[in-house]
């Protein structure tokens, strides 16, 4: 998936969270952004950008790990 790809997705889950849970905030240092503003943000800062996509993946990463790691425990196979 491209860098392109990957902040379209991340500015669709921004959209659906502004939508169902308006008080949401990313806490950035002094500032709390809406997820509206992170939207908008999302282009024009370059550092903001590239802490979002970082922190996107180490999750999707973490959630993996945790996902085979379950599966392991569930079935009984070994751990590698």
């Amino acid at each position: 998936m491209s860098e392109k790809e990957l902040l379209a997705k991340i500015k669709e889950t921004l959209i659906a969270i502004a939508d169902h849970n308006p008080g949401w905030r990313l806490m950035l240092g002094q500032e709390s952004l809406s997820a509206t503003a992170v939207i908008q943000r999302l282009d024009k800062d370059k550092k903001l950008r590239k802490m979002v996509l970082t922190q996107s993946i180490a999750l999707a990463i973490e959630m993996h790990e945790k996902g085979r790691q379950k599966l392991e425990s569930d079935s009984g196979t070994p751990k590698v």
